[in-house]
């Protein structure tokens, strides 16, 4: 009798002990997710800045007309891909359904010849009156990785850039600009800086 009554005891004991440690980790997990920051889309510092405008002059489409930066009639997100870029190509369908759901006008830009970019855009269901076919335009915006996502203000200034591969990447750009912060990661700091002055 007085071993099972040990037991009992014994057994309460380990559930009880079971239970703090799992409360612990649930808390520290809790603390994790708090802590670490969301991945916004990486940004570089070389080439124009949010809030500098972008190139005013004409751009070739690959449909034969032009196009200029500086007139949109909403937000426009410009998209740098490339046939050659598996990224690219797993991101042009994730693109294409954020500017719909967003409602931001979507542009595709690149800088192949004529009959590769073409193949490219029947093969990935892009518009050609939306692609911009012009090397001048990469090198004026200092394009080095793709895919590079540029969202710009309807006058033609950039909001907000970056290397873009995931939704959450192109939500960021959104949330740069709503924010009113070049980043999500300049945010990220200030936010942290604020707690740290309130503690």
């Amino acid at each position: 009798m007085n071993i099972l009554i040990a037991g009992n005891v014994l057994l309460t004991v380990v559930l009880v002990a079971a239970l703090y440690v799992t409360w612990r980790v649930m808390a520290r997990v809790r603390q994790l997710f708090r802590e670490v920051a969301p991945v916004g889309a990486l940004t570089n510092s070389r080439g124009p800045q949010p809030g500098e405008a972008t190139p005013s002059q004409p751009f070739h489409l690959l449909n034969g007309g032009t196009i200029s930066l500086a007139t949109g009639k909403g937000p426009r997100l410009l998209l740098f891909v490339s046939a050659t870029c598996p990224v690219s190509r797993k991101v042009i369908p994730i693109a294409q359904d954020f500017a719909r759901r967003e409602q931001v006008d979507l542009l595709f830009a690149g800088d192949d010849t004529q009959a590769v970019q073409e193949r490219f855009i029947a093969a990935s269901g892009m518009p050609a009156d939306h692609f911009v076919n012009d090397p001048a335009l990469g090198r004026a915006l200092e394009v080095d990785k793709l895919p590079a996502a540029f969202l710009l203000a309807p006058d033609g200034v950039l909001l907000a850039r970056g290397l873009v591969n995931s939704r959450e990447h192109l939500e960021s750009l959104l949330n740069a600009w709503e924010s009113g912060f070049a980043t999500v990661q300049d945010y990220i700091s200030h936010t942290r800086r604020q707690k740290t002055a309130l503690a």
